[in-house]
C-alpha cells in the first residue's frame, strides 16, 4: 500500500497526478487531474486559469487516458512550449513543463516518481556487500547493464468506410506510434495505443459511443484483438496485429 509523504492529508498527493501553476518561482494555483478532461486558459470558465490576456481564453486541453495524459495545444501555433519545444499534441512525462509567456505549468506525477525511487531502493537492498564488509562499506562494483530493449506489439487497421473521405476505403493504416488518433478534437475523437502486452481503443471525446464487434464500449476503453471490427469517429476499421 502507498502511504502519503509526511505532513499529507490529502490522498491525491499520491495517487493522482497534477498540474503547478507558477510564475516567477511562486505557486499560483495546482490542479488535479481527477476527471477525462481539463482546460487552461485566461477564461474563467477553465479548470485552470492564467490571469493573462495575451493568452486565448481556451488555450491547452489536459486529456487522461487511463494512467496517462496528454497534452493538447488547442491554438495550433509554436508559441507554447513544452520543455523548450513547440507542443502540439504531447504524452505528458514527470516534471514536464508547460510555458506560455511568463507561466508555466508543471505536470507533476508523484505516484510515477514514487514507483520509481521504490525500484532503486530495492535495487539497492538486492545488491550484496563484499564478504566481511562492514555495514555502510562499499557495495560489490556492479557492471553497467544495457537497459532491455522493450517490444512494442504491431498492428494496423484497414479503413472499410470513411464519413469524412479524409482517407480511402480499403487503405491500411499502420498503428506505429505509441498513440494514433482518430476524429476531430471537440467533436469525436477516439485513441489507438500501442503497448508491449497489445494495442488498445480509448474513447476521448464525443457523444457516439464507439463500438467493437457491434457492442459499445465499456469503460470508455477496450484491449482490441486481430480481427476486431472497429466503428468509432466516423470510421469503419478491421484491426490486426501481427
Amino acid at each position: 500500500m502507498v502511504c502519503p509523504p509526511a505532513g499529507t492529508t490529502d490522498w491525491r498527493e499520491v495517487i493522482v497526478a497534477k498540474l503547478v501553476l507558477t510564475k516567477d518561482g511562486k505557486v499560483l494555483d495546482q490542479h488535479f487531474l481527477d476527471k477525462e478532461s481539463i482546460t487552461v486558459g485566461s477564461g474563467p470558465e477553465n479548470d485552470v486559469v492564467v490571469p493573462d490576456p495575451a493568452l486565448s481564453p481556451e488555450h491547452l486541453r489536459v486529456i487522461s487516458i487511463g494512467e496517462d495524459h496528454i497534452a493538447e495545444n488547442l491554438q495550433g501555433d509554436g508559441g507554447t512550449l513544452i520543455n523548450g519545444q513547440a507542443l502540439s499534441r504531447q504524452i505528458l512525462q514527470n516534471r514536464d513543463v508547460i510555458n506560455f509567456g511568463s507561466y508555466q505549468l508543471a505536470y507533476v506525477n508523484t505516484r510515477m516518481a514514487a514507483d520509481i525511487d521504490l525500484e532503486r531502493t530495492m535495487l539497492i537492498q538486492v545488491i550484496p556487500r563484499e564478504p566481511g564488509a562492514a555495514e555502510g562499506a562499499p557495495l560489490f562494483a556492479v557492471p553497467a547493464m544495457q537497459p532491455p530493449k522493450v517490444r512494442l506489439a504491431e498492428g494496423y487497421v484497414t479503413i472499410e468506410a470513411c464519413e469524412s473521405g479524409f482517407n480511402q476505403v480499403g487503405e491500411r493504416i499502420f498503428l506505429e506510434r505509441v498513440v494514433t488518433t482518430f476524429g476531430t478534437p471537440g467533436e469525436q475523437l477516439v485513441l489507438f495505443t500501442r503497448r508491449p502486452q497489445g494495442y488498445f481503443l480509448y474513447h476521448v471525446e464525443g457523444r457516439k459511443q464507439p463500438h467493437v464487434n457491434g457492442r459499445p464500449l465499456v469503460a470508455n476503453a477496450a484491449p482490441l484483438r486481430s480481427g476486431d471490427r472497429v466503428v468509432a469517429a466516423g470510421y469503419q476499421f478491421t484491426f490486426s496485429s501481427k
